[in-house]
């Protein structure tokens, strides 16, 4: 192919991507944005290096000459997590989140092995059913309590009694309480897994508690996920432990067994992301909250059915709004064409069909007051569409939504003498 038609094809495929980011009003709980510091790493040679093995110690046979020296960036990671999560273990190899539950599972079950998991009528994720199946590792979901919007804990000590439950799989992809896991009456001897990648941010920053520190080395106790949503950073996996025993079933299991080549630029992104955030992480995810639990109120303001439980409205990033299940499909197909993210759901958490909001990006930007009211009389708007077809306003939203996204700029990081400086010393 000549580059002059390999250019044209690209425009014409990545221009109306760059066109919809610039210009939607970004309400997604499964997305954030890297800052400029964080992405340093991605454009370095790092990329084009190998290294294979566990990240306990450095395994000389089978791995290339000069992968000793690389091997410093687990070191650096490892101490950059036990700062920030209290972790005697962080393990950045696996690629998502996703990849790093389904490592895990490959890791610590075997087949006919049986597992509680969160299931997606309670906010689970909905592949993990699928992926369990697959390995064939036998499911049970775990009982909910859907009026406080947390697990039956009862109920689920009750389950966890039988000798042939192997371990627990919580996986919430919706969240607006984190589940209370001190009440889960651990056997040693079972694993207990949680996948905090929605998370992952507020835990780092002391905004909700850090079961890390409840589950002691004497646990088989592993908090992971994704690290791009609450956490800003690249699409990566991290797992983190304090249990010896779980270190010595994954760490050589992981890679070479189940993954060969790990990325290592990402790896490093990963690592400016927890240095970054060791800074200003704390101030982000008060903010990040605050406008979570200050959109709601304005919603709520507006008639939409807020979930909320003692007058507030999430301890997260996320807020969900009940809705009829037709006017959900109009309410998303709306959106769609005005140009903002957000997820439609239909499951038993949201009473049957509802709206998921999440304010991590928002916030990232230094939203506040102004913009929220701005945002929740746009939704409103899109709402009345909805339910009478013969309103329109559509001039008022998409101007609104263009004004909000001439206001979109990173804040929570470094300033640029810092990037300059370090682009000097990746000699970019």
């Amino acid at each position: 192919m000549k580059y002059d038609e390999f250019y044209k094809l690209c425009e014409k495929v990545y221009e109306p991507i760059t066109n919809f980011e610039k210009s939607c009003l970004p309400l997604c709980a499964a997305e954030n944005e890297q800052s400029e510091f964080t992405k340093i790493p991605l454009k370095s040679f790092i990329q084009d290096r190998y290294i294979m093995g566990g990240i306990e110690e450095y395994q000389e046979h089978n791995n290339f000459i000069g992968s000793n020296n690389l091997f410093e960036l687990y070191n650096l990671l490892n101490r950059l997590s036990s700062e920030l999560f209290k972790s005697m273990y962080a393990d950045g190899r696996t690629l998502t989140g996703v990849n790093t539950i389904s490592l895990l599972l490959m890791s610590l079950f075997k087949n006919n092995d049986k597992i509680l998991i969160s299931d997606e009528e309670c906010g689970g994720h909905s592949s993990m059913p699928k992926l369990c199946k697959r390995l064939g590792i036998k499911t049970c979901s775990m009982p909910y309590d859907y009026n406080n919007y947390d697990f039956d804990y009862e109920k689920l000590n009750t389950l966890l009694l039988d000798d042939s439950i192997k371990g627990i799989l919580i996986c919430q992809s919706d969240m607006i309480f984190q589940p209370k896991l001190e009440k889960i009456k651990m056997d040693k001897n079972k694993i207990l897994i949680y996948d905090a990648t929605q998370v992952l941010g507020l835990i780092a920053s002391k905004k909700i508690r850090n079961y890390l520190e409840f589950f002691d080395s004497s646990y088989q106790f592993i908090m992971a996920g994704s690290t791009h949503k609450t956490l800003p950073g690249p699409t990566n996996g991290l797992i983190l432990t304090n249990s010896s025993d779980i270190i010595n079933k994954i760490d050589l299991k992981i890679n070479p067994d189940y993954l060969r080549n790990v990325q290592l630029h990402q790896i490093m992104s990963l690592i400016f992301t927890l240095e970054e955030f060791s800074i200003f992480g704390k101030e982000y995810c008060e903010h990040m909250v605050k406008v979570a639990n200050m959109l709601g109120k304005l919603l709520e303001e507006k008639g939409f059915n807020i979930v909320k439980k003692d007058k507030i409205y999430t301890e997260t990033h996320q807020i969900f709004i009940l809705m009829d299940s037709k006017i959900v499909d109009k309410f998303i197909m709306r959106c769609q064409v005005y140009k903002i993210t957000l997820n439609a759901r239909k499951k038993q958490i949201y009473n049957g069909s509802g709206i998921r909001i999440g304010t991590q990006l928002i916030a990232r930007y230094g939203w506040n007051y102004d913009e929220l009211k701005i945002i929740s009389e746009v939704l409103y708007k899109v709402y009345l569409e909805c339910i009478d077809e013969n309103t329109n306003y559509s001039n008022y939203i998409i101007s609104e939504v263009k004004n909000l996204s001439k206001r979109k700029m990173i804040k929570y990081t470094f300033e640029e003498n810092i990037i300059d400086l370090t682009n000097k010393l990746f000699k970019l």
